[in-house]
């Protein structure tokens, strides 16, 4: 029997973090990804805030209303 589908919430593209490096999709089993530990950037900036000057986080790159955002 196949993996139950887990819920998709989208986010940017753009994001990554060390954990999506490491774990890829499966970034979130990182214990420091789960303690809220995690470090996020941008890959068009290489900074912890996007094009569009605002802070870059998974909660904040899932937002489609930023001007940066491009569906992953």
């Amino acid at each position: 029997m196949a993996d139950e589908p887990t819920d998709y919430k989208p986010r940017c593209v753009n994001l990554y973090s060390k954990a999506m490096l490491v774990f890829g999709e499966a970034f979130a089993d990182d214990p420091e990804h789960q303690g809220g530990m995690s470090n996020f950037w941008c890959l068009c900036t290489s900074k912890s805030y996007g094009p569009d000057g605002d802070e870059v986080g998974l909660k904040q790159c899932s937002n489609k209303e930023r001007s940066c955002f491009q569906e992953y």
